[in-house]
């Protein structure tokens, strides 16, 4: 009787201890589960681009709002630029892990010491041009003597510097120079004989505005000698090296994005989903045009050689010689130490 008693009291024990295993079970199995339904925690990135957004950079809107980036396990965040935004600045601050910057507004701030590296060249031609009516009598680059020339300051400036003293000339004593706003206005107004002029956009302003391209003469500065490299992609040195695999996945996606937006420019403006009725320049028709010039100059020499975003070291060359001769403060530039093909190399293979 005694025994039967034991075994008694010992059916409350064991039944509890079978609870708390098949109940350790499932919170188990359901942890696990959890973790198997959870979604994997993507990298983030933001890029900054060196102006609004627009069709100049439909490449990276596109590939954002396709999914490419996310195919990549990439979110991405892109801030616009504009009036007052300096893309090398807010990369130095480390507001942005990616910056879209003209590598001669880059140039002086690699002088002072920021190690600040080119992963891969978006524009493989200038898009810089030099635009005058012809009823100004300016036929050949030697007439610009004793013009007024109009240039857009902070780094923007040094195509036009390079163009005038490739001349012979003296930027500061045989032409006057004056302060261009983003538009073509003073030109036609003419209260200026030679205006900057971006082939992809305030090239086009004066053409959709009535005039006929006939009615001006253009230098190109990319034929002309003094062409820069544009739209290139820069990060840290430190970022780099911390985040190789990250941004093979972002060259990756960005270049089908640009990719496909060369292929579809119409299509591409559509996905950028800009506000058409604001003005001329984000009118529906001028960003396809803006669309379908800029795949030119993805496309141009190497783009379509080598690869969109491949990097020529003759043209960075080049981009760093005229920088040093017209920038005070570009100087003493180790040209390799300032661009790599590894992340490119690795993204197309």
């Amino acid at each position: 009787m005694e025994e039967i008693e034991k075994k008694s009291s010992l059916v409350p024990i064991l039944v509890g201890i079978l609870l708390l295993v098949v109940g350790g079970y499932f919170v188990y199995s359901n942890t696990q589960k959890e973790k198997v339904e959870e979604p994997n925690e993507k990298d983030s990135l933001t890029l900054q681009l060196k102006w609004i957004e627009q069709a100049q950079f439909m490449g990276y809107i596109v590939a954002d709002k396709l999914g490419y980036y996310e195919e990549e396990n990439i979110q991405l965040e892109i801030l616009p630029g504009g009036v007052g935004i300096n893309p090398v600045d807010v990369l130095i601050q480390g507001d942005a892990d990616i910056a879209v910057a003209w590598t001669g507004n880059v140039l002086p701030a690699i002088s002072k010491g920021e190690e600040l590296v080119n992963i891969g060249q978006g524009m493989q031609s200038s898009a810089m041009r030099l635009m005058a009516l012809k009823e100004s009598g300016i036929v050949i680059p030697a007439d610009i003597k004793g013009k007024k020339i109009g240039t857009w300051p902070g780094g923007n400036e040094l195509e036009p510097y390079a163009f005038i003293e490739i001349q012979g000339l003296d930027k500061d004593k045989d032409v006057e120079l004056v302060n261009q706003g983003f538009d073509m206005n003073q030109l036609l107004n003419k209260e200026i004989d030679i205006a900057s002029a971006m082939i992809y956009n305030e090239y086009w302003l004066p053409i959709e505005a009535g005039y006929s391209e006939d009615d001006f003469i253009v230098f190109d500065m990319e034929e002309e000698g003094a062409g820069m490299l544009q739209d290139a992609l820069f990060v840290q040195r430190e970022f780099l090296d911390e985040n190789r695999d990250l941004l093979v996945r972002f060259m990756r996606a960005t270049i089908k994005g640009w990719e496909y937006a060369i292929a579809n420019p119409e299509d591409s403006v559509d996905v950028l989903g800009l506000d058409f009725t604001e003005n001329d320049v984000t009118a529906k028709d001028h960003q396809i045009l803006m669309a379908k010039e800029t795949a030119k100059l993805y496309q141009a020499d190497d783009g379509t050689s080598k690869g969109l975003f491949y990097i020529n070291l003759s043209k960075l060359e080049q981009t760093v010689e005229i920088a040093t001769k017209y920038i005070d403060e570009v100087k003493d530039i180790n040209v390799k130490s300032i661009y790599t093909l590894d992340i490119w190399n690795e993204a197309t293979k």
